[in-house]
C-alpha cells in the first residue's frame, strides 16, 4: 500500500510502474497478486483498467486516514437525502471503467447494493431497491444510468449506446437495446423504461424513463412532459389545416352524416357520453364507414373532424404489421396507449382514424394451430378489447367489410354504408367541380358514366392538367373522352390456352 501511495503521488500506478519501483519484473510481481487483490477487497485501493492497462488508485478517504494517523476501515457512507445519494451514485457511474471485462462491474454492483441498503431510509434508495427486485443486474444498471441522466440533467432521452457505461460487452449492449425495442425486457413490461417513438413506432435506440417512473423517482420535481406532448402533438392532423370541401351524398346517407356531425360536436358528445356512463354503458364512440372505392369515406372523416373541431390521429396501419412474433401486438397496444395520452392532454378529444382498416382488422381463425395464426388471433383480440374499453372516438374505413370478424359488428356503434352516388347526386358533383357545365351537360355525364365521386374528381383533375398544358378549354366531347379513359375494361376476359 505504501508503495502504491508513493507512486501515485507522482504518476499513474500501473503494474509496470510498481515493477520498476521494486526493480523486478512483471512476472515476479504476479507472485504478489493475492496481496493486491486483498488491498482492493478492503478498499485501500481501487483497481482500474484503461486501454488494457491495469492501474491502481488510492481513494481520498485512505489518504485522509493516513494524514490523521488513524486506521482505515471502509464504511458505507450514511447519507441524509436524495441529493447526497444521487451525487454518490453519479460519481460511482463516472468511475466505472467500461473497458474492463467484468471485474469492475461486479465490484460496482456490490458497492451500489451496499450503498442502497445502508441508506434505505432515503426515498431514492427505496425506489431503486424496489426496481432492483424486479429485474436482472444489467437491467438495473440501465435504470440507474437513466435515473442519473434524469436527476442530474433532466435528460428524458438517452441513446442506447450509452449503456456501454454499465454493460461491459458490446454484444450485451446490443441485446439490451433489442430487448427494450421489442418490449421483451421487464423494464418495458413494468413501465419503467420506454423506447422513444415516432408515428407510433419504436425509434431505433433512444430510450427514457417513463413519466410515471420519473414521478415516482423524483416526486417533488415538476415532471416536464413538454417534449413528449410535442411529439404526440406532431402526429395529429389539425382540424384547422383540413381544407373545406363540399360533399354530396344520396339522401339516406346525407341524413346519417348530418347526425354524425351533430353528435361529434364537443358539447353534444360530452353530454351523450356522460349519460352513457351514468347508465353503466360503454362510453367510447366507434364508427365504421364502408363501401366501394371513391365513395368519399376518407373525405367524410376529414370533413367531420374539421366541422367538429377535432384533430385526427391517423394510424398508418401498414406499419403495425411486423415479421417478428408478438411485435404487431405490441405495436397495436402502443398506438392505443398513445391515443389515450392524446385524449388526456387535449381539450377536445381527437379522432383515432384507421383508414383502410381491413389491413389490420381481420377475421379470427377457428382452431388455429400454426403460430402465425395464433398470433393473428391474438392481434384481433387485442384490437377488440381496446375498442371495448375505448374512452374516445375511433372511426375506421374499409372497402372490404366482409373480411371483418363478426365481433367487430358489435364493437362499432355506428355503421354507415357509402354507395356510388345516384344520377341526381352525380350531376350535382359534376356541377360543383365544373361550374361552367350546364345542367344538361352535367346530367348527360351523370347518365352516361356510372362514376363514384372519386372517379369524377380524377376526370376533373385531368381536364385541368390538359388545359394547363394545351391552353385550350375542354369541350363536352373532351370530357367524355376523359371519362372513357377513366373506365377500366373489367368485363373483357382474356382467353387462356389455344384458340381455334
Amino acid at each position: 500500500l505504501a508503495i502504491i501511495m508513493e507512486i501515485s503521488l507522482q504518476r499513474r500506478t500501473s503494474i509496470g510502474n510498481i515493477s520498476h519501483y521494486l526493480d523486478t519484473s512483471n512476472l515476479e510481481l504476479m507472485n504478489h497478486s493475492a496481496d493486491l487483490t486483498q488491498l482492493v477487497t478492503k478498499r485501500f485501493v481501487l483497481e482500474r483498467k484503461n486501454n488494457n492497462e491495469i492501474f491502481y488508485v488510492v481513494p481520498g478517504d485512505v489518504y485522509d486516514a493516513f494524514r490523521r494517523n488513524e486506521a482505515y476501515t471502509y464504511k458505507v457512507p450514511m447519507l441524509h437525502n436524495d441529493d447526497e445519494l444521487a451525487i454518490r451514485l453519479d460519481r460511482m457511474l463516472s468511475a466505472l471503467d467500461t473497458f474492463d471485462v467484468d471485474k469492475d462491474i461486479v465490484l460496482f454492483d456490490h458497492d451500489v447494493q451496499e450503498l442502497l441498503n445502508t441508506n434505505s431510509h432515503i426515498h431514492l434508495a427505496r425506489t431503486l431497491l424496489s426496481v432492483q427486485k424486479k429485474c436482472r443486474a444489467d437491467e438495473f444498471r440501465v435504470v440507474l444510468l437513466l435515473s442519473m441522466f434524469w436527476i442530474r440533467d433532466e435528460d428524458t432521452e438517452v441513446d442506447g449506446h450509452r449503456f456501454s457505461v454499465v454493460i461491459s460487452r458490446q454484444m450485451e449492449v446490443r441485446q439490451m437495446i433489442l430487448a427494450l425495442q421489442k418490449g421483451r425486457s421487464v423494464l418495458v413490461k413494468k413501465k419503467i423504461v420506454t423506447a422513444s417513438s415516432s408515428a407510433g413506432l419504436m425509434n431505433s435506440g433512444v430510450f427514457s424513463l417513463t413519466p410515471q417512473f420519473r414521478k415516482l423517482l423524483t416526486p417533488d420535481r415538476t415532471i416536464s412532459t413538454t417534449g413528449e406532448e410535442a411529439q404526440l402533438s406532431n402526429r395529429l392532423t389539425r382540424h384547422a389545416d383540413i381544407q373545406q370541401k363540399e360533399l354530396f351524398y344520396n339522401p339516406d346517407v346525407e341524413g346519417e352524416v348530418k347526425r354524425l356531425q351533430e353528435l361529434l360536436h364537443p358539447q353534444q358528445m360530452d353530454g351523450v357520453l356522460s349519460r352513457l356512463k351514468e347508465r353503466g354503458l360503454r362510453g367510447g364512440f366507434t364508427c365504421l364507414l364502408y363501401g366501394g372505392p371513391g365513395t368519399g369515406k376518407t373525405e367524410t372523416v376529414l370533413q367531420l373532424a374539421r366541422e367538429s373541431g377535432r384533430d385526427i390521429f391517423q394510424i398508418d396501419v401498414s406499419k403495425l404489421r411486423s415479421k417478428w412474433y408478438g411485435e404487431s401486438e405490441r405495436l397495436v397496444k402502443e398506438v392505443f396507449d398513445d391515443y389515450r395520452r392524446m385524449v388526456k392532454q387535449s381539450k377536445v378529444a381527437p379522432i383515432m382514424f384507421f383508414n383502410e382498416a381491413d389491413a389490420i382488422f381481420n377475421r379470427r381463425m377457428e382452431n388455429a394451430e400454426r403460430s402465425v395464426d395464433k398470433g393473428e388471433n391474438a392481434l384481433q383480440n387485442i384490437i377488440l378489447q381496446e375498442m371495448e374499453t375505448l374512452d374516445g372516438i375511433l372511426i375506421a374505413t374499409t372497402n372490404l367489410q366482409g373480411n371483418l370478424d363478426d365481433a367487430f359488428e358489435r364493437r362499432f356503434l355506428y355503421k354507415m354504408r357509402l354507395e356510388k352516388p345516384s344520377t341526381e347526386v352525380k350531376a350535382r358533383i359534376w356541377r360543383s367541380m365544373l361550374p361552367d357545365l350546364t345542367e344538361e351537360e352535367s346530367r348527360l355525364l351523370a347518365d352516361e358514366f356510372d362514376f363514384s365521386g372519386g372517379q369524377i374528381e380524377n376526370v376533373v383533375r385531368k381536364r385541368f392538367i390538359d388545359e394547363v398544358i394545351t391552353g385550350d378549354k375542354a369541350t363536352l366531347a373532351d370530357l367524355q373522352a376523359l371519362c372513357r379513359n377513366e373506365q377500366l375494361d373489367n368485363n373483357r376476359r382474356k382467353s387462356i390456352g389455344f384458340l381455334r
